[in-house]
């Protein structure tokens, strides 16, 4: 990336609306989710500097449940060029302008101009990481996914934050699928707040409220197979040696900065996808 391409001062945010085109992972976290009272979610569903939606999202009785994804995208056109972007919305969330409406807590992406953009744009608490994609090595045509956080405008963790394993059902093929035949789905963002935090470039202030239609969307779409890359989480040692072991899994995310949810094991793979991203309608001031 040149320097124009990573200093968030020096890039303008292309105003929507947006025509993409794209493949994407859908990774249902949960299908009809029913919070209990005062259910709310881990710190790492949200941005160490996103406290004004931290807040927000965290209200006693905000989080409303239902269905939830953490969705994975490579976006091949857009008006700022190709990029990747992970995001999660972990359900729908009680606002001040409409019924309860889904969010998205958490995103990244590859590219600062898609980060700028769409924080300008639609309200998306963006930040910037690293995207590897590589086949695997055990499971033919499978593919794994890591992303690494940003530290720099130009440096990364070593570590991932969220990796997982995408094996195709190549046996079925995909279908033509279009998302106006669904239920609509809206997203409700609030405000986001700035920081001039080096580790974390591009984070302007946008001081309103977004809504967002995200339904026109069009494609084809399949399901796909997928299961976590990273260790498990270390458990403390049991004192009773006739225990029996506590049966393992790897994760999809280190719980830090990406939460750790275990989606379902089979989600939706839309091989090609046209979608675009409208002018979104801007509610209020803090």
């Amino acid at each position: 990336m040149s320097a124009g391409d990573t200093d968030p001062a020096a890039i303008k945010p292309v105003p929507a609306p947006w025509t993409v085109k794209a493949e994407a992972w859908w990774f249902i976290t949960s299908l009809g989710h029913r919070t209990e009272q005062g259910e709310t979610l881990p710190i790492s569903y949200f941005p160490t500097q996103e406290t004004q939606l931290y807040k927000i999202s965290m209200e006693q009785g905000a989080f409303r449940g239902g269905r939830g994804s953490i969705t994975l995208i490579r976006y091949s056109e857009s008006p700022v060029g190709p990029f990747e972007e992970l995001a999660i919305a972990p359900g729908e969330f009680a606002n001040p302008y409409q019924k309860p409406s889904h969010r998205v807590t958490r995103a990244y992406v590859s590219s600062m101009k898609a980060l700028v953009s769409g924080r300008h744009n639609w309200g998306l608490p963006r930040e910037l990481a690293q995207f590897s994609f590589t086949p695997s090595l055990e499971y033919p045509d499978a593919t794994e996914v890591r992303i690494f956080p940003a530290i720099s405008p130009t440096e990364f963790a070593p570590e991932a934050c969220f990796a997982a394993l995408i094996k195709p059902v190549s046996w079925l093929p995909a279908i033509p699928t279009n998302l106006s035949h669904f239920s609509r789905v809206t997203l409700c963002q609030p405000p986001l707040e700035a920081t001039s935090d080096s580790a974390a470039p591009g984070l302007v202030a946008i001081p309103r409220w977004h809504l967002l239609d995200c339904s026109e969307s069009s494609g084809r779409a399949k399901p796909f197979r997928c299961e976590g890359l990273l260790p498990p989480q270390e458990e403390a040692p049991n004192p009773d040696p006739q225990a029996p072991k506590t049966a393992t899994t790897k994760r999809m995310a280190d719980g830090v900065a990406f939460p750790d949810v275990e989606p379902y094991s089979i989600g939706i793979h839309w091989t090609e996808m046209s979608m675009t991203l409208p002018l979104a309608v801007p509610l209020a001031t803090l």
